[in-house]
């Protein structure tokens, strides 16, 4: 019970550490000719997009190349499926039972881990944006802002 109650409470700290963190979005930015560009949504004007790319390169698009936006909140589908997996895990460490433990490690853990992709897929505030014109940069600038690290 000790080793339960202690880890609950760990858990709750952590995630009032990460809670104060301001919210990150991923943006996958497809050009006219198809190809993908990927990062982390920086900022959006009327005339294109400012992308931070992995190895931490700005990169500055137009809007006369964009043809389509997916946006979906990062940092939140890892820590739940971690949850997931640690509380069959919890419950096979409490369990008394060899049997019981084996069994909630070898299915429980997985499937945790399952739930926790799922739900954190199902909370991550997806947005799609198809068919972008030039003209409709103006237009979506005020709900793009609220996904931008730059407000």
């Amino acid at each position: 019970m000790k080793f339960t109650f202690t880890c609950l409470i760990f858990f709750a700290l952590s995630y009032a550490g990460f809670a104060q963190q301001k919210a990150k979005y991923n943006i996958r930015v497809v050009d006219r000719s198809g190809q993908a560009v990927r990062g982390i949504f920086y900022a959006a004007s009327d005339n294109g997009l400012t992308v931070i790319r992995n190895r931490k390169d700005t990169l500055k698009l137009s809007a006369d190349s964009i043809s389509a936006l997916y946006i979906h909140r990062r940092g939140l589908v890892a820590p739940l499926a971690i949850a997931g997996g640690l509380t069959f895990f919890v419950l096979a460490a409490k369990s008394d039972k060899l049997a019981e433990s084996v069994v909630l490690i070898a299915a429980g853990v997985p499937a945790g881990v399952s739930g926790g992709l799922l739900i954190g897929g199902l909370l991550s505030n997806k947005k799609r944006y198809l068919g972008l014109q030039p003209k409709d940069f103006p237009v979506i600038k005020s709900s793009l802002q609220q996904y931008t690290v730059l407000k």
